[in-house]
């Protein structure tokens, strides 16, 4: 009951099978896997599984280099 001490807050984050063909331009999908500050949120947030973290991982920072995402969001 690890969970019921602590609170259950997390917000849980799903790919499903028509999501499993995502490219890096698809910046409405990947920026709800990145933060307000712009950080990409950790598995223990999104709940995802470890392959399609990496991906997400690695497709949010394809984007972050071809402009799509910004690397920093809010900072002036």
């Amino acid at each position: 009951m690890y969970n019921d001490i602590r609170g259950n807050n997390k917000e849980i984050l799903r790919l499903n099978a028509e999501n499993d063909s995502l490219n890096y331009k698809d910046v409405s999908v990947l920026s709800n896997f990145v933060s307000e500050q712009g950080k990409i949120l950790p598995r223990r947030t999104t709940g995802l599984k470890s392959k399609q973290q990496k991906k997400i991982t690695k497709l949010i920072k394809q984007a972050r280099i071809a402009a799509l995402l910004p690397f920093v969001i809010g900072k002036t």
